[in-house]
């Protein structure tokens, strides 16, 4: 899978990497390495840390380096985030966080099967603000995102939910993820 990922990642971003290269603060010409915060591949799936290396006379990127978890449990608005079940992200410097408490239903059709329904799965937050009772919401999901929800000041986005269930292969709670994003409302 890793290198499927890293495939796609490549030939997925070639172009827009090379097009954004030259603007990105961490991107070092004696190096010849493109350091990018975070990637979205095909709004399913978070890279963070990637570091890419240019062959100039080629043209062809190499990867270096990717990690799959976020650095930490901090967000930063506009930005999708992935948050373990049971874990909570705190977003910017605001007091606003978000905890992944639970998936209450998860009917979608295996990736492996042909269905007539398409299923849909139900996850639980809590938003916790300082100084008042945390907000539980239920997102529900038909395997269509985003799912979009707003809070007072904020719009929250469900992205999507890891892992895509397969037939025969149950998920365990602690292994849910969501992708989430976090947006000021003007």
């Amino acid at each position: 899978m890793k290198k499927l990922l890293a495939i796609g990642l490549f030939s997925s971003f070639f172009v827009p990497c090379a097009a954004a290269a030259v603007e990105l603060p961490s991107f070092s010409t004696t190096e010849r390495i493109v350091r990018i915060p975070q990637i979205t591949v095909d709004n399913n799936d978070l890279l963070y840390d990637v570091e890419l290396q240019l062959d100039f006379d080629s043209g062809k990127f190499s990867i270096v380096k990717y990690s799959d978890t976020a650095p930490s449990d901090k967000a930063e608005f506009n930005l999708p985030f992935k948050l373990a079940m049971d874990h909570t992200a705190q977003i910017g410097s605001t007091g606003l966080q978000i905890r992944f408490s639970d998936v209450t239903e998860d009917s979608r059709c295996p990736a492996d099967m042909a269905c007539i329904w398409s299923g849909q799965v139900v996850i639980a937050l809590d938003v916790i603000r300082a100084g008042k009772d945390p907000e539980k919401i239920a997102l529900t999901s038909p395997n269509v995102y985003p799912i979009v929800h707003e809070l007072s000041d904020y719009k929250l986005e469900l992205l999507a939910v890891q892992p895509y269930p397969a037939t025969g292969a149950a998920i365990k709670k602690q292994d849910y993820k969501v992708i989430l994003r976090v947006t000021p409302l003007l």
